[in-house]
């Protein structure tokens, strides 16, 4: 987690959605996660893990989905912390295995099977839902100490 940080905060939380469709797409939701968490007084270090991470999950969005997808990223707030939460929609096909799918080099696509090893990794939750295999959720928050 990030040093401890004095913040200020808009009245509305901060959210976004990014719809995904192609990998043009990745970048937009790659600079809306670094905008988010830089307003939210995250590290430069922490603001790149959670922009890392969104363009992991933007990119699979790409390679494995037969449509693309959506990728919210919205302001989250808890008693002495503020977060990041980076939310991946698709509608299919799902995943079938998620441990299979967690452990490093394993790939159903053209990647190198290191993108949901690595944003667990670099995260500090992470959570992943398929339902009737095929909707699949990706929720994953990176959080900051603030006072």
């Amino acid at each position: 987690m990030s040093e401890i940080k004095d913040c200020s905060f808009p009245e509305n939380g901060l959210e976004v959605v990014v719809e995904i469709k192609n990998l043009a797409h990745v970048a937009n939701a790659q600079t809306q996660v670094l905008s988010i968490a830089r307003k939210l007084c995250f590290s430069e270090i922490d603001a790149h893990k959670a922009a890392t991470s969104a363009s992991e999950l933007a990119s699979n969005l790409v390679h494995h989905t037969l449509i693309g997808g959506t990728i919210r990223i919205r302001e989250l707030r808890k008693e002495g912390y503020v977060g990041i939460e980076i939310v991946s929609n698709d509608s299919g096909p799902g995943i079938m295995d998620v441990e299979q799918v967690l452990q490093d080099g394993y790939s159903t696509g053209p990647g190198l099977g290191s993108g949901l090893p690595s944003i667990r990794r670099m995260m500090d939750e992470l959570e992943i839902s398929v339902i009737d295999n095929t909707n699949t959720c990706i929720t994953t928050r990176l959080w900051c100490p603030c006072e």
